[in-house]
């Protein structure tokens, strides 16, 4: 089913252009597919490559299974493992809160110390705003949420990458090499497009 463009009157224009899909015709502020990572179990890490540089902000939506309990999630830009990421969190289990920060680190700890589930995934949305500006530091909103059997954990991180380069590649990691993103974890990339392009 298409969707068929209208005239300023609402109704059907003479001639009507059908557009098969949302994002035909450079549809204003379209969020669009990039690429899709899976997991296989042999790496600590997911890593997006040779990101294009055509859109405003990116938005990269994980779905992670570690090999263990004890692994944590962070993110790291461009391959830089210099010391200047800082972040800050809180996350609430439905029974209590807490949150702290982080400053002058190698990545922005995304999920705040606390161990994902191995058989339930971890739900990951992370929006990177201006990634092409080369004026300007990045800044990463992540939610995360995890089911963990009946427990569970929601946290929300906002996270600094004092670099003005422009991103073009972007790595999940366990934090730790001896634990895995195991088969079925996916990290899918979304380019979102500015309402004037």
């Amino acid at each position: 089913m298409g969707v068929y463009e209208l005239s300023g009157a609402g109704s059907v224009k003479t001639g009507r252009t059908l557009y098969t899909s949302m994002n035909a015709n450079n549809q204003y502020g379209a969020m669009v597919p990039i690429t899709q990572v899976t997991g296989n179990g042999t790496s600590p890490v997911i890593g997006i490559t040779n990101i294009p540089q055509t859109f405003q902000d990116l938005l990269l939506v994980c779905n992670l299974f570690p090999s263990s309990t004890s692994a944590r999630g962070g993110l790291q830009l461009n391959n830089d493992g210099s010391s200047i990421y800082s972040w800050t969190y809180l996350n609430g289990n439905g029974s209590s809160a807490s949150s702290s920060r982080g400053v002058d680190l190698s990545f922005i700890d995304f999920y705040a110390g606390i161990g994902m589930a191995t058989t339930n995934p971890t739900t990951v949305l992370i929006h990177i705003s201006n990634y092409t500006n080369t004026s300007t530091f990045k800044t990463a909103i992540i939610r995360t949420a995890s089911d963990q059997n009946g427990s569970g954990i929601t946290t929300l991180s906002v996270g600094t990458y004092r670099s003005t380069s422009a991103l073009n590649v972007i790595s999940i990691s366990t934090l730790n090499g001896s634990y895995l993103w195991n088969s079925g974890s996916t990290a899918t990339l979304y380019g979102i497009r500015a309402v004037s392009s």
